[in-house]
């Protein structure tokens, strides 16, 4: 068949599975890449059929279009044949056939080509399986499901669209659904800048327009979807559900967790209150029987008097709005004064009261008359836990952007049980405390950027740390 040991040479050595046999099919020759395409060696092929080794499937376009070559109705052709292996495996290939003619003879013979596609296929097959999968999730999904253009501009949604926004999936697609934000949720999603930061993956919360004209609150997580290559973003993904119940849950919850709050502080307001008035109640009762001013009688009522005074006072300061307008102050200062007030009562009491700044004109933005209330309650809580001859030392430094004010005392301290609770109301390691004042305290440091550190070890004293932030800070 073959005249020429190039012609020879190239077909055998071609990486290409191909075949060349007579007219009428009864001499064929294969070539080992066409051996290896189907597992056969060419002493096994020459005693096979065509059939053998093709899917039947495709043996009916294939016969159809060899007869018409046959007939002269055509030169060549080609399809997309399936092949089995000897393994059983299922080869794909682009098979072209074609009638070659030979010029000095003029025989004819029959030329096949097989491009090898397998893994192609294969890939096209998982892709499509993947695609498939995941339209049917989206389609049966209660998340509204959204494939966007880089503008946003609809390119495909998920039915669910229907039943949570009323619309159809095709009212929608082509569209941009940033039509349906909220006027006020869209301007506050510009003013994040949105847009420029979708490469991120982001979650949102809106309000969208039902069909009804109606809003619900809709949570959307939005992701691009990126060239593996370039980086440029080619799509956007966005998953959406409605939270409208979600939010109506959530607002129930706040405001039975108010009602509660406000039931144990009444509750507890009730109690402290009480106390005081049960020891008035005895002896007003006392005074009332005995037709006559015992002193000693009189002064437990006014003290207790006072105590119900005092427990309404500090509740007051809890509960007020803190609307103070900040200023310049100078802490060590303000600590100084809070000092020089108290320092009469602990010299009397036998007790130290020392202070060291390590810098002067320590300045921070703040409202006096708060920060002193602060200072003034826990610098009286650090000498009432300490004994006769008991010390409290106040340090005041720099401390990165801000200014820390320590105050160590060496008393009682506190167990670690109680230290969590510190700052709630009504609980206080005093006997006869309301846990209010240092709650105060809190609130005022809070209000000020500022926080609140308390260590302590029973036996051995306890540690205040206060950091409020510098001028530049809130200036």
């Amino acid at each position: 068949m073959f005249n020429l040991t190039l012609f020879r040479e190239v077909f055998d050595q071609s990486r290409i599975p191909q075949l060349i046999a007579s007219i009428d099919s009864a001499n064929a020759q294969f070539n080992p890449a066409f051996c290896e395409f189907v597992g056969y060696t060419a002493e096994e092929l020459a005693k096979m059929s065509m059939e053998e080794i093709s899917h039947p499937d495709d043996m009916i376009v294939d016969e159809l279009l060899f007869g018409e070559l046959l007939n002269y109705h055509r030169d060549e052709y080609q399809l997309e044949k399936r092949y089995i292996h000897k393994s059983g495996e299922i080869k794909t290939g682009v098979l072209t056939v074609s009638r070659i003619r030979e010029k000095l003879t003029g025989e004819e013979f029959l030329l096949g080509q097989v491009l090898d596609i397998t893994e192609k296929k294969q890939m096209e097959n998982a892709i499509k399986y993947r695609e498939k999968k995941y339209r049917l999730l989206a389609e049966h999904s209660s998340d509204i499901i959204v494939l966007h253009k880089v503008d946003f501009t609809c390119l495909y949604i998920s039915p669910s669209v229907q039943s949570v926004l009323g619309y159809q999936p095709e009212e929608i697609i082509g569209k941009s659904p940033l039509e349906l934000i909220h006027p006020e949720d869209l301007i506050e999603l510009r003013k994040q800048r949105f847009s420029d930061q979708v490469k991120e993956t982001k979650f949102i919360t809106y309000r969208c327009r039902k069909k009804d004209g109606s809003f619900v609150w809709i949570e959307s997580t939005v992701k691009a979807l990126s060239d593996a290559e370039t980086g440029e973003v080619r799509e956007i993904v966005t998953v959406s559900r409605d939270i409208e119940q979600r939010i109506e849950t959530q607002d129930r919850l706040r405001k039975s967790e108010k009602l509660a709050v406000v039931g144990q502080m009444a509750a507890a307001v009730a109690h402290e209150i009480r106390n005081p008035l049960t020891p008035i109640k005895g002896f007003m009762q006392l005074l009332n029987a005995e037709k006559e001013m015992n002193p000693v009688y009189l002064k437990i009522v006014l003290d207790e008097l006072q105590r119900v005074e005092v427990i309404i006072s500090e509740f007051l300061t809890m509960a007020k709005p803190h609307t103070e307008k900040l200023k310049m102050i100078y802490i060590d200062q303000l600590v100084n004064q809070v000092v020089q007030l108290l320092m009469p009562e602990a010299k009397l009491a036998c007790k130290q009261l020392n202070i060291h700044a390590e810098d002067s004109n320590l300045s921070i933005m703040g409202d006096a008359n708060s920060l002193t209330q602060v200072f003034l309650n826990i610098i009286q809580n650090a000498l009432e836990a300490i004994a006769q001859l008991g010390k409290v030392e106040i340090r005041i430094f720099p401390e990165t952007t801000g200014v820390m004010i320590e105050i160590m005392d060496n008393g009682c301290g506190i167990p670690k049980e109680r230290l969590s609770k510190l700052g709630e109301p009504f609980y206080s390691t005093k006997e006869r405390g309301t846990g209010l004042g240092l709650m105060t305290c809190y609130r005022i440091i809070e209000a000020h950027k500022g926080r609140i550190n308390i260590e302590s070890e029973e036996g051995k004293g306890t540690n205040v740390r206060i950091w409020l932030p510098m001028e530049s800070e809130n200036s």
